[in-house]
Formats: structure tokens, sequence, C-alpha cells
């Protein structure tokens, strides 16, 4: 990795309780990329991004966005500062529209002002939720639910969309298309991206580095064909 790094993550510690889950995990996201953190379920990769964000309280370590520590802001502030999570289970808001879901996100200051410019923006990605924009969210498929999760972050307007299992549940076509939503969002819009992902497959094929996490900590990293090659990956996540 050599470019410019918005976030990193240095030696962070955190857990439930009293019970550790993440012991000292070290990793870099570069600015305009796709970074993946995979590992298998129990790993503590949704404990990552829950840390992140501050929804799970650090216990130590530093979190650094953009060269500033942000380690003990709480969440909104996080939010405030362009930190987004798309969490697994997509929590959207099943008695409100597809377009309120997406309006509504976008109240706060840094996303108000490109509100109608960042619409725009998901219609394009996605012309499937442009055509349901006045359904119910809570009666769209899991893959419009998906969808309309990802694009509800995309509304506050993120300088790095953290993505929580987008895969999950999904029909193998609609998780192609996702997939590639997320690479087009990265090579057209220059996102940056940090997705975790249970679908080593997918996530290899669209990202441009990836760490490997194993019972709260970083194993492995690398880019994907350095990942691809590895016997430890190759025997226990891709079958071969």
């Amino acid at each position: 990795m050599g470019g410019a790094r918005i976030l990193e993550v240095k030696d962070l510690i955190s857990g439930y309780g009293e019970t550790q889950i993440l012991f000292g995990v070290n990793l870099a996201v570069e600015k305009g990329t796709i970074t993946t953190l995979l590992g298998s379920n129990g790993a503590g990769k949704s404990t990552t991004l829950w840390t992140i964000m501050s929804v799970v309280k650090p216990w130590g370590g530093k979190i650094i966005l953009e060269g500033n520590d942000i380690t003990f802001l709480p969440t909104h502030k996080k939010v405030h500062l362009g930190i987004v999570l798309v969490p697994e289970g997509r929590r959207l808001w099943p008695d409100l529209t597809v377009e309120e879901n997406l309006t509504l996100a976008a109240m706060i200051p840094r996303a108000k002002d490109k509100m109608h410019e960042n619409l725009e923006l998901v219609y394009n990605y996605f012309p499937r939720l442009k055509e349901r924009r006045n359904q119910l969210a809570g009666t769209l498929s899991g893959g419009e639910q998906q969808m309309l999760a990802i694009a509800r972050g995309l509304m506050l307007n993120p300088e790095i969309l953290m993505l929580d299992e987008p895969s999950l549940g999904l029909a193998p076509k609609l998780v192609q298309e996702i997939a590639g939503i997320v690479k087009r969002l990265r090579d057209e819009e220059g996102k940056t991206i940090f997705l975790v992902e249970q679908n080593i497959h997918i996530a290899l094929t669209i990202a441009d580095y990836g760490y490997l996490l194993e019972n709260g900590r970083v194993v492995l990293e690398g880019t994907p064909e350095e990942l691809q090659a590895n016997q430890k990956i190759k025997e226990a996540y891709l079958g071969l």
C-alpha cells in the first residue's frame, strides 16, 4: 500500500461487557480504493466496524481519520466527519417510502446541500430504486432492500463507506450485481469503500487490498493476488 491513507486502525482493542473480541487490530484504508476485511463468522469483522464507529466503545488503540485521532469521538461526530456504516441486516425505515429513506438520511449538515445531487447519483446506480421510489421500504425484496441500504449510506455524502456483509442472504446473481455497483462507485466516482465480507470470492474480485481476521487479530494482508495465492486462504476459505 503506497497511496494516501484515509483511515488507519492501530492496535485496536474492544469487546462486549468483559469479553474481549479484538486483540490489537491493525489495518489501513487508502483513499479511492476498495479495502476488504475477510474472515469467518465470529472472527470479529463486524465488531471492528462497530468499534470504528464507536457503537462499541474502543478499549485501546487508535482510529485515525485523515491524520486526526478520532478514537473516542461519539458515533454521531464520526458520521459528521464522513464515516458511514451500512450495517448487516440493512436496518431501513420499513414504513417509509424508498425516497423518504434516502432524503431523511441526508439531513445531516455535510449531506444536506448535496441531497439532490446524491439522489441523482443513487438513482443512476440503482435504477430499480428510482422505479420504486414511492414504494414502502418494507415491501421491497431482499436485494432491493440491500440496494436501498447502500444508497442511503451514499446519501450521507461519505468520505469512507463501510459495508458490512452486503452479500448476506442474497441470490448469486444479486451478489454479482451489487459487487459490480460497488466496483463502479470506486472506478467512476472515486468512492472509498471498506468492505467486510464472508464471501471471499466476491471480495477478492473487486478489492484493491485485503486483510484476513482470525480470532480478533489480523493474520494476513496483501493484494487480492497475494491472498488468493496463499496456501492458508486456498485451503480454509477457497476450498482448493
